[in-house]
């Protein structure tokens, strides 16, 4: 399988945190050339184009909330490859657990505009292209509270259970032009972000570590674990697979 995405395209939103990081390197492993969105960190990202080379790499700064951005960022990789095969977002706020009515205006509208607007925003982007291309595949990673909920992330949860219907309506009306849309929704996972949540806040120390005691392994996903289920979605053998959001999350959600 190391070479099962072989002359694919595939944009990844976000992709210098830590499970677009990881699926980066796995797109890269199975043959796929990649246009690397970053909004302001890039190293890792440098990294990659240096071991895989420029012509496999593609790096595009942007800000996913822009709509003037996501166009860019896609004419650009089409403009380098010649066509799209996939996109796939992995974007989300890196804001503190709170209860929601000590969530704050700014945070409810930022955390809908990284969350849910940019998802609709991209996905009207790179749809065209997939359809001329003659299909595709979009995969998003959200999050389990999208299908169950979060004390102390509710707006993200909505957000999250929002981008669950839009992927499932999407992908019932552009099935006919072979375009597969899916959500992979991890639990807790080992990401700088997740250490930051749960270690220099009270409250989200609370509910990250009852979140994590909950789970029937006993411990945290791996970007890697979340960022494989994604990259199969993206692959051959995931070509009747539409619609469906898929918990990565170690039976903490079995639904």
């Amino acid at each position: 399988m190391s070479q099962d995405l072989k002359e694919k395209v595939i944009l990844v939103g976000g992709a210098s945190g830590g499970i677009g990081l990881a699926a980066a390197k796995m797109l890269l492993e199975r043959g796929a050339s990649v246009a690397l969105h970053y909004r302001s960190n890039a190293d890792g990202l440098k990294q990659l184009a240096a071991d895989y080379g420029n012509d496999r790499v593609l790096l595009v700064k942007g800000d996913l909330t822009r709509r003037d951005d996501i166009s860019a960022i896609v004419s650009a990789t089409v403009e380098q490859y010649g066509k799209l095969d996939a996109f796939m977002s992995t974007v989300g706020t890196a804001l503190r657990i709170l209860p929601f009515l000590e969530t704050s205006e700014d945070t409810v509208d930022t955390t809908i505009a990284v969350e849910l607007r940019s998802v609709i925003d991209s996905v009207r982007a790179v749809l065209p292209e997939l359809i001329r291309n003659g299909g595709g595949r979009i995969v998003f990673v959200g999050s389990d509270s999208g299908k169950v909920g979060t004390s102390g992330e509710s707006v993200s949860a909505a957000c999250r259970g929002g981008a669950i219907a839009f992927a499932k309506s999407i992908a019932r009306e552009y099935a006919r032009h072979n375009v597969l849309v899916n959500v992979v929704c991890p639990g807790p996972t080992d990401t700088g972000l997740w250490d930051d949540l749960v270690k220099n806040d009270e409250f989200g120390g609370k509910i990250g570590n009852a979140m994590v005691r909950a789970i029937p392994m006993r411990r945290l996903a791996q970007p890697e674990e979340v960022a494989a289920a994604a990259v199969f979605l993206m692959s051959d053998g995931a070509s009747f697979i539409t619609g469906q959001a898929i918990s990565v999350s170690g039976g903490l959600t079995m639904c």
